[in-house]
Formats: structure tokens, C-alpha cells, sequence
């Protein structure tokens, strides 16, 4: 079963998703109370400028009020972003989140993309520079990327923010699994940040909300934040989410509990794999991609576990699937489920 993107596991039953990367630690107990106490709300308008949540961001994230723009997801925020700007041509990797390509052809917009090699592990190098020039508008780079997990480096990163400033290309990075990542501050495109720069967060797998449905942008300068301010509906964040935001911001011990859990069950669930004879990618991220025999997520699926098949993302074949990190018990089951579809 191919999916268009993780979590599709609405339609199955009793199965163990792995192909939703969120949070196992589960949704943090005072966001869910934040929720509860939230219901009264309901019956009024949300306030359509976040003014609050902005306010939280905005000291989190230290940085001006007026440069965030919230969203319903970050996936709602990519499509604003491109309809507000409406590249005529656009620069994406490959493999990568096929999000990115769906909202640029919704403006008819021709995208060129750049292969990420396998034999580099998928790695983002230095010729990326070669490419960017002033043809194009607009610039998609997640980091880590998804489907691989892999970080751009920093250097690489701020020569990528300053070519594109040069070339007038808006730089928008999704960075909306870095939360998961040690040391995260250094990877961030936020220290090479520009007038022509955009960052992409989320609520959604950090804090195990995605039913909730937010997140939001940072912009390099408030002109840019306007423009796409001004595109998509008024009301884009419900007051519930707009709640639960403002307390997941505060669960400083728990992002802290998430990074070095998600580092211990990652490395146990890559050594396993390669164990089974597995080929598997270096992450950064809260999933592994790995790569090995065709109908391998069939078979798994029959078993009730549901992993990513990901021979749809351009640039990627059959065989190449990606897992989410769960609990340890979880994780377990997983890798006894991979020894006996792998020995017949």
C-alpha cells in the first residue's frame, strides 16, 4: 500500500503506524488540559491574528512579533507561502516532501530539481551552489529532510542563504523536525537569516498534536511576513490550537526528555535493521530510512504494522521505506515482525 503520506491509517484496523513520524512520548499532559479548558471558546470567532501565540512565539523564538505568521499546520503555511509569492520557477531537492511540489503546481510554477545522491546518502553538497542564480524565485530545502533524515550542514546552509539573497531567491527551510535534533540551535537556518529567507515549525510532531493542526513561520524581514500574511483565509487557527500552542511552548523539560529518547531508540532501531541485513541511512530526525526488498511493506502490513512506502517520493525506488521512532516496546515489535517477514 503506497501512501501519499504518513498516518493515512483511518481506513485499518487494529494496526501499529509506523508511518507518522510523532512524538511516542504522546501528546504532554498540560497541553491536553490547555485543550480541555479551551472547549468554551468554540462558540466564538478565534482571533484571526494569533495575537497571543505570536507573542509566545515570538519570545521563543526571539525574534519580532511582526516576522511570524501562524498557520493551520505547516502544511497550510506552504501553500500560502507559494500562493502569496507565486514563483514562475522554483528550486526543490529530490527526494524531499512532496508538499512543497504539490503547492508549487497549484500556481502553474516549473520546478527544477536538484537529485540528492544515494551514494552520498542523500547528503545536500556544496554543488547546490552551482545551481541557484537569479532564474528562480523561490527555494525549498528541509532540514532534516524528509524522507531521509539527513542535516545540511551548517557551512553548506549559510552559503545556500547568502547565494540565494544574492540571486533574489526566497530561501524557505523547513525545519520542522529539528526539535528532535542535538544541538538543533547550530543546524538552524535562523543564523543565516536574510530579508529573503523564510523557516517552517510545527507543533504537530514535536508536541504529538497532529489533529490539532498548527504551526508557524519565522521571516527574515516583515515585508516578506506581510505577503504572506495577507494569502490564505482569515481565520487559519482555531482557538483551540491557538491554546494548546501557547502551553506546549512552555514544556521546556519534555523537548529536552524528547531529544535524548528519541537518539537512544533511534540508534537501537538502526542497529537492529543492519543487523537484518538491512541498509539504513544515517538520521538526525525521529525516523530512519532504509532501503531493502520490494514488498516488504505489504508483508508488514498483513502483520498489522504500517511503515511508509516510499517508492513514490521522486527520486527514490522500490524498495525505500521509511520508519517513525516509537516506544521501545514498540520498536521491538517491529524488528520481530521484520525477522519473520525477512525469513519467510
Amino acid at each position: 500500500m503506497i501512501q501519499q503520506h504518513g498516518g493515512n491509517a483511518y481506513s485499518l484496523k487494529n494496526i501499529l503506524d509506523f508511518s507518522a513520524n510523532i512524538n511516542p512520548l504522546g501528546m504532554p499532559e498540560s497541553v491536553k488540559e490547555a485543550i480541555a479548558a479551551s472547549i468554551s471558546e468554540i462558540e466564538k470567532y478565534p482571533d484571526p491574528d494569533c495575537t497571543e501565540l505570536r507573542k509566545k512565539i515570538s519570545v521563543h523564538e526571539d525574534i519580532s512579533v511582526d516576522r511570524i505568521i501562524c498557520g493551520n499546520g505547516a502544511d497550510d503555511l506552504i501553500f500560502r507561502i507559494v500562493h502569496a509569492l507565486k514563483p514562475r520557477k522554483a528550486f526543490v531537492c529530490a527526494p524531499t516532501f512532496t508538499e512543497y511540489t504539490r503547492a508549487l503546481y497549484e500556481v502553474g510554477c516549473k520546478i527544477t530539481e536538484y537529485h540528492l545522491s544515494e551514494q552520498n546518502c542523500f547528503d545536500v553538497t556544496a554543488d547546490i551552489l552551482t545551481f541557484i542564480d537569479k532564474c528562480f524565485d523561490l527555494c525549498f530545502i528541509c532540514n532534516p529532510n524528509n524522507p531521509t533524515g539527513r542535516l545540511i550542514t551548517p557551512e553548506i546552509l549559510g552559503k545556500l542563504s547568502k547565494k540565494c539573497q544574492e540571486s533574489n531567491v526566497v530561501l524557505v527551510c523547513d525545519e520542522c523536525f529539528l526539535d528532535f535534533v542535538t544541538e538543533s540551535e547550530k543546524h538552524s537556518l535562523r543564523n543565516f537569516m536574510n530579508g529573503n529567507s523564510v523557516i517552517l515549525k510545527a507543533f504537530t510532531k514535536l508536541y504529538a498534536m497532529p489533529g490539532i493542526r498548527l504551526g508557524y513561520a519565522v521571516c527574515g524581514s516583515t515585508e516578506l511576513a506581510e505577503k504572506i500574511r495577507n494569502s490564505g483565509q482569515f481565520w487559519s487557527v482555531s482557538s483551540v490550537a491557538q491554546k494548546a500552542g501557547i502551553t506546549a511552548l512552555n514544556e521546556n523539560n519534555y523537548v529536552h526528555k524528547t531529544m535524548e529518547y528519541i537518539a537512544s531508540e533511534r540508534a537501537f532501531l538502526s542497529t537492529e535493521l543492519q543487523g537484518l541485513g538491512i541498509k539504513v541511512y544515517d538520521s538526525a530526525a525521529n525516523f530512519l530510512l532504509f532501503k531493502s526488498d520490494k514488498g516488504l511493506a505489504e508483508k508488514l502490513l498483513a502483520g498489522g504494522i504500517l511503515i511508509r512506502d516510499c517508492s513514490n517520493f521522486s527520486g527514490l525506488s522500490d524498495g525505500f521505506c521509511r520508519i517513525a521512532v516509537r516506544t521501545h516496546s514498540e520498536n521491538k515489535q517491529l524488528i520481530e515482525a521484520l525477522r519473520r517477514c525477512m525469513n519467510g
